[in-house]
């Protein structure tokens, strides 16, 4: 009798459980159920447009700056070295294909780079690009003949360029939306540091120790500079492992098809300054001392010019900041071949080098506001830097084939011609970015 009762009060309490943890686990289920049914989020998060990480890339990215386009804007000085030195023979522009092609590979590698990027190869790109640029700088020290020459530091140097410079805008531009003009245009003064700093560098030590010896310090000081970059530098983006290198859809909007012709049509006359103007200083009867300064002064003024823009640029929009540096700066050219007069050259280049950074500034600003796909920010940029580099590729050695031509059977070298044809491209890169702006937004004064 004990035992049914015991056994009767044991299943009572067996139910008694059972029933209370129902309720539970129907409240456990109900929230999975919720949890598995509430929206994902879509993609990494909005740009933090600031905050220490964000400032640590544009550290970074000015060291890249220093080393890229700060190393091409140094090009005047070993233009007027080579011809002078072991490239006496040579034609100026034969010796300006060295440094075409080094701008060219420095800009078009960046349709390979900008992919892998995306992809998630960041440290293999930069690791890569930084054994080249300082590996083609120690065998351009050991060169004595033109072809060595051209395939250390125009193809070498040029290629490991290209490799740094593409994270340099592409990384910077992931982590700011509404302040990316002014966080590219701070790494964009790396290039105007760079060009000043390696010119009088190289000036002083060629003196004393020469040229190769010159060559070599410039190569370790890179090295340096370009660790601290790789040291620092993170990507914020999840890798986009599939995807072309060519972005067809902006191949059939007329909008980007006129955007890629006029950077085309404005970097090739843009650097024929930088190349030419100290050759154009002592042809005018310039101090040398002051002639070899002339790129200096270009790339000091270039600096507020790359700064100063940026930031105003964060409220007006980038294309109307390009627009009239462009046009400013082909008018400049053109009044250029009017220049005889020491104080003129420096006024001249003192304001080209101000209108120039400006273009320089804004111009991988301008890629992420006509294509606004960041996840394809790198693949973008490495198009329009493909026909940036076609532009330089093609622009200086054409000039310097003008100045040859007409120089032939003179006693003076004769400029006008090669500053003509540059500044008459570079405004017709101005007109096109005008077209550019009119099909974005309209003849208005919206932000563009």
């Amino acid at each position: 009798m004990s035992t049914s009762n015991q056994n009767s009060d044991e299943d009572s309490a067996g139910t008694n459980i059972t029933t209370s943890e129902k309720p539970d686990l129907a409240s456990d289920l109900a929230a999975l159920n919720a949890a598995q049914a509430a929206p994902k989020p879509l993609g990494p998060p909005p740009p933090p447009n600031g905050g220490f990480q964000a400032w640590l890339q544009v550290f970074g990215a000015f060291f890249l700056n220093i080393n890229t386009w700060g190393l091409l804007n140094t090009f005047g000085v070993f233009q007027s070295e080579y011809s002078t030195g072991i490239l006496s023979t040579s034609t100026q522009s034969a010796i300006s294909w060295i440094g075409a092609i080094q701008a060219f590979l420095m800009l078009v590698v960046g349709v390979v780079c900008g992919r892998a990027l995306d992809a998630g190869y960041f440290y293999a790109d930069i690791s890569l690009g930084i054994f080249l640029e300082v590996f083609g700088t120690m065998m351009t020290s050991i060169s004595n003949e033109y072809w060595q020459v051209f395939l250390a530091q125009g193809v070498v140097v040029g290629l490991g360029a290209g490799m740094c410079f593409m994270p340099a805008v592409a990384i910077v531009g992931t982590y700011f939306s509404t302040r990316r003009s002014t966080a590219i245009g701070i790494c964009a003064t790396g290039s105007s540091i760079g060009g000043i700093i390696y010119p009088i560098m190289l000036k002083k030590l060629i003196a004393s120790i020469g040229w190769r010896w010159a060559t070599r310090v410039m190569g370790f000081m890179m090295l340096g500079t370009l660790l601290i970059s790789v040291s620092v530098m993170r990507t914020r983006l999840p890798p986009r492992k599939s995807g072309p290198f060519i972005n067809t859809i902006l191949l059939k909007e007329p909008t980007t098809l006129l955007w890629f012709l006029a950077v085309f049509f404005t970097l090739i006359g843009l650097y024929v300054p930088f190349f030419y103007v100290e050759s154009y200083a002592l042809n005018i009867g310039v101090d040398p001392d002051l002639a070899s300064y002339l790129v200096i002064i270009m790339n000091a003024t270039s600096v507020p010019g790359r700064l100063f823009p940026s930031i105003i640029a964060d409220k007006t929009g980038n294309l109307s900041i390009m627009i009239p540096a462009v046009l400013s700066s082909g008018i400049i050219m053109l009044g250029w071949t009017r220049v005889t007069s020491q104080p003129a050259l420096i006024a001249v280049s003192a304001l080209f080098g101000f209108t120039s950074g400006s273009i320089q500034a804004v111009l991988p600003a301008n890629v992420a506001y006509l294509c606004p796909d960041l996840s394809m920010l790198g693949t973008n940029l490495g198009m329009t830097l493909f026909s940036a580099g076609i532009g330089l590729l093609i622009g200086n050695p054409i000039a310097g084939a003008i100045l040859d031509k007409q120089s032939s059977g003179q006693d003076h070298a004769v400029f006008w011609g090669s500053f003509a044809f540059s500044g008459a491209v570079v405004i017709m890169g101005g007109l096109l970015l005008i077209a550019v702006r009119v099909m974005k937004v309209g003849w208005g004064l919206a932000k563009a």
